[in-house]
């Protein structure tokens, strides 16, 4: 195992304060992918195996063994496999796993990156939510890779934001403003274009969802600079007050009033390769 340079600990800790705030103004919706889950899951005894891949700090994955329990008969065992780099996405993944709510599961978290894990572990479902925006030019790799860590019966299950959403619009304008940041980012119909090249047949569906981005307009809050951060994939500390209002246009420009929120659209999608 690699383990994280100073550089990396410095921005996985970035990243963490900023996604906390993000979180919690998200209308996110995780049913459709749950649903899909429950739709292909035909496994075959002794367990139920499923791999998570970018855990991030386990919400989603909470949900996802809460619905397989309910799903797999008493005859099955539930495996769960999570491969998390970030520390602090870590400490909380393990926090929300509560022993006495998920005592029958066996249930194991990796600190490596999903370049450098290796298992000859078969998986029923591997998921990749929202986290392959972070790996960037591996993206057919790991599709690969992960197509030959799939029982026979078992899929692969990949949520992207697509195209339409603002956060993609934020994060370019900070490059082109600062000279700093990312200029490209992977989004659901890339990973179309990716998976069609490699003859992989698949089914999309497309989603709306919201961030509230009202903490972004509050002068002087913390919470309104880290959630900024998150739509710059960057240290918004870094425009200049002339380039921070451009930024604050965009996001004004796209939103929608609702109960008091100031809404942006956030439209994903999730995907489903069988093997």
């Amino acid at each position: 195992m690699v383990s994280p340079n100073e550089i990396e600990i410095k921005l996985y800790e970035a990243y963490d304060a900023s996604y906390q705030v993000f979180l919690k103004n998200w209308q996110v919706n995780r049913q459709v992918a749950l649903d899909l889950m429950q739709k292909h899951l035909n496994p075959q005894p002794p367990q139920v195996a499923v791999l998570s891949v970018g855990a991030g700090p386990g919400d989603f994955d909470v949900q996802v063994i809460d619905t397989l329990k309910q799903k797999i008969s008493k005859e099955f065992k539930l495996r769960y496999v999570a491969v998390e780099p970030n520390h602090l996405h870590r400490q909380r993944y393990e926090q929300k796993i509560n022993p006495s709510d998920f005592a029958d599961v066996d249930l194991k978290v990796h600190p490596e990156k999903i370049e450098e894990f290796w298992t000859d572990e078969k998986f029923d479902i591997i998921h990749y939510t929202h986290s392959m925006y972070h790996m960037p030019d591996h993206e057919q790799q790991l599709v690969q890779k992960a197509m030959e860590m799939l029982k026979e019966n078992g899929f692969l299950l990949l949520t992207l934001d697509t195209r339409d959403a603002v956060i993609f619009d934020t994060i370019f304008k900070y490059a082109a403003l600062t000279g700093e940041g990312f200029t490209d980012m992977l989004q659901m119909e890339k990973m179309q274009e990716i998976v069609d090249n490699l003859g992989l047949s698949y089914e999309v569906v497309n989603y709306p969802e919201y961030m509230d981005v009202t903490l972004c307009f509050e002068e002087n809050s913390s919470a309104g600079k880290a959630l900024m951060d998150f739509f710059c994939q960057s240290d918004s500390s870094q425009l200049s007050d002339e380039q921070r209002q451009e930024m604050l246009h965009l996001l004004a420009s796209n939103i929608s009033e609702k109960d008091g929120k100031k809404l942006v659209p956030l439209p994903a999608a999730t995907m489903v390769i069988c093997k």
